[in-house]
C-alpha cells in the first residue's frame, strides 16, 4: 500500500512540474520581431513600431517609426542589431548617425560601420506620389525603395517613402545621386 500511495505522489508532483507550466526564459518562444522590440525596449526605444528590417550576415538592420516630440510627425530611424549565439546584441541606433544629408528633395542619415555593411537612409520629404525622386543611388547602386502607410484615423491615411542602401563603403553627400523624374 505504502508503494501505492508513493507512485501516486511522485505522479502528481512530476504531473505538476510538466515543461508546459515553465517560464520560458529571456529568448525562449520570442519571434525575431518580439526580440527586436524588447532589445530595442531595453535601450530606451520602448514602443516603437517596426516598419521592416533586413537581415544581412549576423546584423538586424531595423528600420522603425521615431515619433518626434511636440509633433504627429515621424520619420524612419535606423537600429542595427547583432545576432550573437542566438541572442540580439545592440550594435548601434539613432545617435549614432555618422552623416546627416540635406537636399531638395531628400533628407539623409549615413551610419558608417567598421563592423558591418554602412548604412544609408534616405527619407522624402513628400507623398511618393508627389515627390520628383524616380530613385536614389549609393556608391553607384540602386537602393531599396520602401513604401509604408500610416493610418491617422479610420478614414484617413498617409503615406511615406525612404530608400536605404548597405555599402562596404562609408559614402559621402558625393556618393548620393538622387535620380529626377
Amino acid at each position: 500500500m505504502k508503494a501505492l500511495i508513493s507512485t501516486f505522489i511522485i505522479m502528481i508532483i512530476l504531473i505538476g512540474c510538466s515543461k508546459d507550466d515553465v517560464e520560458p526564459t529571456d529568448t525562449e518562444n520570442l519571434s525575431l520581431e518580439e526580440e527586436i522590440l524588447r532589445t530595442m525596449a531595453e535601450n530606451k526605444l520602448e514602443e516603437k513600431e517596426i516598419i521592416d528590417y533586413d537581415i544581412k550576415g549576423n546584423f538586424i538592420y531595423v528600420i522603425f517609426k521615431n515619433n518626434h516630440i511636440n509633433s504627429n510627425n515621424h520619420n524612419p530611424d535606423l537600429v542595427i542589431l547583432k545576432n550573437h549565439d542566438r541572442k540580439l546584441e545592440w550594435v548601434a541606433g539613432p545617435d549614432d548617425l555618422t552623416l546627416s544629408l540635406l537636399d531638395q528633395e531628400v533628407n539623409g542619415m549615413i551610419f558608417g560601420r567598421s563592423d558591418g555593411p554602412s548604412v544609408t537612409l534616405l527619407l522624402s520629404d513628400k507623398q511618393p506620389q508627389n515627390s520628383n525622386v524616380k530613385g536614389v543611388k549609393v556608391l553607384g547602386e540602386m537602393a531599396k525603395a520602401v513604401t509604408y502607410e500610416e493610418e491617422y484615423t479610420e478614414d484617413f491615411s498617409m503615406q511615406y517613402m525612404y530608400w536605404i542602401a548597405y555599402t562596404e563603403e562609408n559614402p559621402t553627400a558625393e556618393d548620393i545621386d538622387i535620380i529626377l523624374k
